[in-house]
């Protein structure tokens, strides 16, 4: 999945179930659940992580978007808008544990990224992804922007 429907999974969670402890990690898992689901995932493998394009649309695209998700909880203040905010961020993070070791892999000029068991399960669990199923993370910001929208 990308950032932002992630993003707005863990932001839905986090405005519905009202104990910190319980959202924080349903947040983190529904991370793992969104990537089971088949969805869209550009065309060209590790290679296109070097590229300028990937990095401004799925990178800063997707940053930026998961930015004014909180902004607006930030700004509208709905019930537990600050634990949203958290668990939009938590559902989001494991992609960012990729960051070091994608620098380390550019750096190193190889051609494939090695991973270790938390990367390798990681790529495991996304079973099923490309271009082709743009339409799965177009129907899920939908549904889960308007279910997060409801409750502002």
């Amino acid at each position: 999945m990308t950032a932002q429907n992630h993003a707005l999974t863990g932001a839905f969670i986090g405005l519905t179930v009202n104990e910190p402890w319980l959202a924080v990690p349903l947040a983190f898992l529904s991370h793992f659940a969104c990537d089971a689901i088949p969805h869209h995932d550009p065309p060209g493998g590790e290679k296109r992580v070097t590229t300028k394009r990937f990095i401004f649309e799925y990178l800063v695209g997707g940053a930026a978007l998961c930015l004014l998700l909180v902004i607006i909880l930030a700004y509208t203040k709905p019930h537990n808008w600050l634990l949203a905010c958290i668990c939009a961020f938590i559902a989001t993070s494991p992609d960012l544990f990729w960051i070091p070791r994608f620098i380390k892999w550019v750096r190193s000029g190889k051609d494939h990224m090695p991973k270790g068991w938390f990367f390798w399960f990681h790529d495991w669990i996304q079973w099923k992804t490309g271009p082709q199923f743009w339409w799965v993370e177009a129907i899920w910001f939908i549904v889960f922007g308007t279910l997060v929208a409801a409750r502002l």
